[in-house]
């Protein structure tokens, strides 16, 4: 009886038209860049490259090696290589990147309506943080499992309304394989939403709170299926693994976590970006003040569980960095889709509707358009760095110094991974590659390289915050001259590397690139 009212009174932001239009808007500001525009994307996509280039390049096998294994992060490093078959390397990254805003989009707004029963007017504001920091940051396989999260928890939802326990128990165990495959934090975010919904479901029937957790406990086990594959790669870690990487640092460092709620919508213009943040904020207090709205427990308990985690988890775990950064904008997704629709009886609320689903369809699109015009003018400023690697013989062997600012620097040119699609391009060697154990299957084999042999040594920052990376004027100095072809210096003018032994052969006047003679 519910659901045929909802469809009598459907409203046009309540419509399948009006939910495939938003998922296709959220890929325009992709559209124009040949390459995404996202921080750490170029460095994935020459491991993906590796990956699929190596057993035919003796270039790529003089320097890398490749095992696959079986790792809760191979979300992009699946999808990649199997669209390249159809679209070639490129294309088909940019399409497997494209897809992430659009699953986004479309888990968020079928979750909402599976909780409601229809599409809030409110949830349309949610929309554009499918393109909030961690997604900018280029954490794809994050964020590809965090998006298919969303479409997941909305199913979970759904069957559990229509009482399809045993089925859904059957279906979620190879889901929650697929999860943890792209990505562990994705997997572990979604059993946080699944099993807070739970809860919220039983405590709304009045169950008691220990049955509440048992019951819970007993409905959420083929989730945790993937833990016996944990497990058993803990006790039988595989050759050449780092126990060590596997812990956990940086607890309750308040300040960083400040920044991460205050990046959360963070692209290109600071006061843009805070203003934007500060609509959610208030139309979460209009949902807390107004009597015509209110916020559904199916959704504001997940929401809270990730408030929690993000105020509980550390930055660095299990080799992965910014792991509490990544549970804000997912606690403010949901707590912002929790909000229920006006209620129906009051007759201010006939008009209330439509004016929230107006503005937020306003605010949506602005969203959009900025963002648009951001990644348009970061590809520029991409291509024009980019246009160094037609210089770069086939297989050469290039070190990266890369100029970082400092964290208090809004907006930066995203280039720390750019070298990276020399790989792509050249099947050359940099030293920008990631080479964590338990985190990817790339082993750097160039011994001779060191100590410039994999990432961060290619950041360059300021002495004032420099805690990682390299110093220039030391790397220039003392990097191994019988490893290294070439230097290719992003950020710094030509002569900024004073040697004796490098020649210069690309400037675009800002970063150059130079060979080493011999």
């Amino acid at each position: 009886m519910q659901d045929a009212e909802a469809r009598t009174t459907r409203r046009w932001w309540d419509t399948r038209w009006f939910a495939l239009s938003a998922v296709l808007l959220s890929a325009v500001p992709l559209l124009w860049p040949a390459l995404p525009p996202l921080g750490d994307l170029p460095g994935h996509m020459g491991r993906w490259h590796i990956a699929m280039a190596l057993p035919t390049s003796p270039d790529l096998q003089r320097y890398y090696a490749y095992r696959w294994a079986l790792i809760p992060n191979l979300g992009m490093d699946l999808l990649v290589p199997a669209l390249t078959r159809l679209f070639g390397f490129e294309p088909a990254t940019k399409l497997a990147v494209i897809a992430i805003p659009m699953l986004t989009v479309a888990g968020l707004l079928w979750t909402a309506r599976e909780v409601h029963g229809r599409i809030p007017p409110t949830a349309i504001f949610a929309l554009p943080l499918a393109y909030a920091w961690p997604f900018q940051f280029g954490f794809v396989n994050f964020a590809l499992s965090q998006a298919l999260a969303f479409c997941a928890l909305a199913l979970w939802v759904r069957l559990g309304r229509q009482e399809r326990l045993v089925l859904r128990a059957v279906v979620f165990v190879p889901i929650a394989f697929a999860l943890w495959i792209a990505h562990s934090f994705g997997w572990g975010m979604f059993g946080l939403m699944a099993a807070a919904a739970e809860i919220a479901r039983l405590r709304c029937d009045r169950r008691p709170w220990i049955a509440a957790f048992v019951t819970v406990a007993v409905r959420c086990l083929p989730l945790a299926v993937p833990l016996i594959v944990m497990i058993a790669s803990a006790l039988h870690p595989p050759p050449g693994s780092d126990a060590a990487g596997l812990g956990a640092a940086d607890w309750f460092d308040v300040p960083a976590k400040a920044l991460w709620v205050a990046s959360i919508l963070r692209d290109r213009w600071m006061v843009y970006d805070l203003a934007s943040l500060g609509v959610l904020v208030a139309i979460l207090y209009v949902a807390a003040r107004s009597p015509r709205l209110g916020f559904s427990a199916m959704l504001g308990w997940p929401a809270l569980a990730c408030l929690a985690a993000f105020a509980i988890l550390p930055r660095l775990m299990m080799g992965g960095a910014y792991v509490d950064m990544r549970m804000a904008p997912a606690a403010l997704m949901l707590a912002v889709i929790a909000i229920a629709p006006p209620a129906s009886n009051p007759t201010d609320s006939v008009r209330f509707a439509p004016i929230l689903a107006i503005i937020g369809t306003a605010f949506l699109m602005i969203r959009l358009a900025g963002t648009t015009v951001s990644f348009i003018e970061r590809s520029t400023e991409q291509e024009r760095e980019l246009a160094a690697i037609p210089s770069i013989p086939r297989g050469a062997a290039v070190l990266a110094l890369v100029s970082r600012p400092c964290g208090g620097v809004w907006s930066d040119l995203r280039r720390d991974s750019l070298p990276g699609m020399a790989i792509v391009r050249r099947d050359v060697f940099t030293n920008t590659q990631w080479a964590l154990a338990g985190q990817q299957l790339l082993r750097i084999r160039y011994a001779q390289a060191a100590p410039f042999t994999a990432d961060p040594t290619q950041l360059v920052l300021p002495s004032e915050c420099a805690v990682i990376g390299s110093n220039f004027t030391a790397a220039i100095a003392h990097f191994p001259r019988a490893a290294f072809t070439h230097v290719w210096t992003l950020g710094f003018p030509p002569g900024a590397a004073k040697a004796a032994d490098l020649r210069v052969i690309w400037t675009n006047g800002e970063s150059t690139l130079y060979r080493v003679a011999r």
